[in-house]
């Protein structure tokens, strides 16, 4: 029905099991030079385009609608395929930064969730589901993860409705009575970056998706609820 979440198959985010000592020390650092700011009670991250490419609506409508079931890519593990051979990727640095906001102590107060219009939302979840984060980079023994856990379910929307419900909504849900202003929104879709901005949300626009770039300059902006869109390159 109009304007319902459809976030079955999302879990929680579980209970904190290790210090940040194992992330890489330009994480850490960067972190660190935040440490005494204000930071979001809540972070919303849109699907499509922001977190991962292709979008869902390419897939449908420029792909003869050849998306799930994704399987994952055997010449990167880091990569999912649809059913018609198509490779889906994770954009800029969101395998990182996910796994920062799961392990980072510096995030452990801060919840996480999804305001997306995906015009696919079974193969969105199937998505969160499949995409494995880790560390591998740094060979760090900390366990990896499938990206829905990153995510509070209640906090989480996938519904074709305007995204301000879509906030109005995730705010009825989300504990301890918070305000638009504790909220940081990543979109890379200037329309929906304006709509939001103006209900006091802080708010980047990422072209590109979240990069390194647009994470801190964001983290570093917050609180910025003067209806101002945050832009990052």
């Amino acid at each position: 029905m109009a304007g319902q979440s459809e976030c079955n198959g999302l879990r929680s985010r579980n209970h904190r099991i290790a210090s940040p000592s194992s992330l890489d020390a330009s994480r850490v650092s960067s972190g660190r030079q935040s440490k005494n700011k204000k930071k979001p009670k809540l972070i919303i991250f849109d699907l499509d385009g922001c977190l991962w490419a292709p979008e869902m609506y390419e897939l449908l409508y420029f792909s003869g609608g050849k998306g799930a079931p994704f399987t994952p890519d055997p010449t990167n593990p880091h990569r999912l395929r649809t059913v018609g051979g198509e490779s889906v990727r994770l954009l800029g640095d969101v395998r990182r930064i996910m796994f920062e906001l799961q392990y980072d102590e510096m995030w452990w107060n801060t919840r996480v969730g999804i305001s997306s219009r995906t015009d696919q939302p079974v193969w969105a979840r199937e998505l969160l589901d499949k995409f494995v984060i880790d560390d591998s980079e740094d060979a760090s023994s900390l366990p990896a993860f499938p990206l829905r856990q990153v995510f509070t379910p209640e906090l989480c929307e996938l519904a074709k409705d305007d995204k301000r419900e879509h906030f109005e909504r995730i705010l009825v849900n989300a504990p301890g009575n918070l305000k638009f202003t504790d909220c940081l929104f990543f979109d890379n879709e200037l329309g929906n970056c304006q709509a939001v901005a103006r209900l006091g949300v802080t708010v980047c626009y990422c072209p590109r998706g979240v990069t390194r770039e647009a994470w801190e300059l964001a983290v570093d902006k917050f609180p910025s609820s003067n209806g101002k869109v945050i832009k990052s390159r």
